[in-house]
């Protein structure tokens, strides 16, 4: 649907536990070589997973990486099946920084106004994949035959899978990969949002970091967040408010700790 989910009636908050990069994990092998230093435009990230760009040796790419002899191969676009976080923050970043490119795409999909989503549209008879979680759509990109995917993962995913992810080109005019400190930085331009009555009552607008100036920035860096219950009601008890408070100051001061080697970038304090 193209409504925004309904509000639970419960009283509940959203805790931001961790920072990252939405990443670009690629599979691209040119003469025998896996290539670890693809670098792309925002532009170009958006045309790929709208399928505007479909060959790798497209001219576009081709200006992005003028050292890379590019295959004339398929792009295949890896995608969540399953509503997804990392498709709400790229949708909300292509939404914020290329609206033309992405309603275009919505609406071949087949929806008037898709706006920001949780659940990717996909256009049939497209060369898109479409998978269910991050681990899905990592190994599927991982695959030894997969030469020519690529698909958006939180970094830690395409560690684990030791593939590269792309330096993504920022408005300083730099590309850069979703590291620790790069996050970091980017999200220096976070606003968090303090009105009690708004829907995304406190997490962070991002439309700052998107075009953040700094030359380290990575542009898709974003929270992700905790939703917690603020009151005894339902089947949530003062218990249960008790462990979950443990596990909360656990994850927010010792687990920080944690974030770097896992992938992920530590709250600023």
């Amino acid at each position: 649907s193209d409504s925004p989910d309904p509000r639970p009636s419960r009283s509940f908050a959203y805790v931001p536990i961790v920072a990252g990069g939405t990443a670009f994990m690629y599979n691209l092998v040119i003469g025998g070589q896996r290539v670890t230093n693809l670098r792309l435009s925002g532009e170009n990230v958006a045309k790929i997973f709208t399928g505007v760009i479909t060959k790798w040796n497209d001219p576009a790419i081709a200006a992005d990486n003028p050292k890379l002899s590019l295959p004339a191969i398929t792009v295949v676009p890896v995608v969540r099946s399953d509503g997804s976080g990392t498709t709400a923050q790229l949708t909300t970043w292509m939404r914020a920084q290329y609206p033309s490119i992405w309603n275009a795409y919505c609406a071949k999909a087949g929806r008037s106004n898709c706006g920001i989503t949780s659940n990717y549209p996909v256009v049939s008879g497209s060369a898109f994949i479409a998978q269910q979680g991050s681990n899905q759509v990592a190994s599927t990109v991982a695959k030894n035959s997969s030469v020519g995917a690529i698909t958006y993962v939180e970094a830690s995913y395409a560690i684990n899978a030791r593939f590269p992810v792309v330096k993504l080109l920022n408005a300083a005019g730099y590309y850069n990969e979703p590291t620790a400190s790069n996050v970091a930085v980017s999200l220096l331009a976070a606003v968090i949002n303090n009105d009690p009555n708004s829907q995304e009552y406190l997490t962070a607008n991002l439309s700052a970091v998107y075009n953040n100036p700094d030359p380290r920035v990575y542009p898709l860096s974003s929270y992700s967040y905790m939703i917690v219950p603020t009151a005894v009601e339902g089947n949530f008890t003062e218990d249960k408010g008790l462990t979950l408070a443990d596990f909360a100051s656990y994850f927010l001061c010792e687990g920080q700790q944690q974030a770097e080697v896992l992938g992920y970038s530590p709250l600023p304090i």
